[in-house]
């Protein structure tokens, strides 16, 4: 299997937000499979996990900018964090994370599961 680099990803990312004009966020999984997240990354998240290879696969989200164009941003930790400290439920956490494979943004939001469930 190949395992698509992040530019490329960005490419498949940009080819779906010019075919549908209305799609805010794209999530791309590291074998190319691209789905539109605006409504929960569920399909993703099994593709990930179930697919062909027999291995987990890493997920990549991408939204359109802010003026509605076809560029694509990934949001810094910095900001992920922020968002996560400011949820007030583990559904809200459970978005922000969407795939997220950065460890200070992961530890930050099981900081964040913590201090809701106790």
């Amino acid at each position: 299997m190949e395992t698509l680099s992040k530019e490329k990803q960005q490419e498949i990312a940009l080819e779906i937000f010019k075919r549908y004009p209305k799609a805010q966020k794209v999530a791309v999984t590291s074998d190319g499979q691209a789905f539109i997240a605006d409504n929960g990354d569920s399909a993703a998240k099994n593709h990930a996990k179930n697919n062909q290879y027999k291995k987990e696969l890493e997920i990549t989200v991408f939204m359109r900018d802010s003026e509605g164009n076809d560029k694509t941003k990934r949001k810094t930790a910095a900001e992920l964090i922020s968002e996560i400290e400011a949820a007030e439920t583990e559904e809200t956490i459970n978005e922000i994370l969407n795939g997220e494979t950065r460890t200070t943004v992961i530890n930050a939001a099981q900081k964040k599961l913590e201090t809701l469930k106790g």
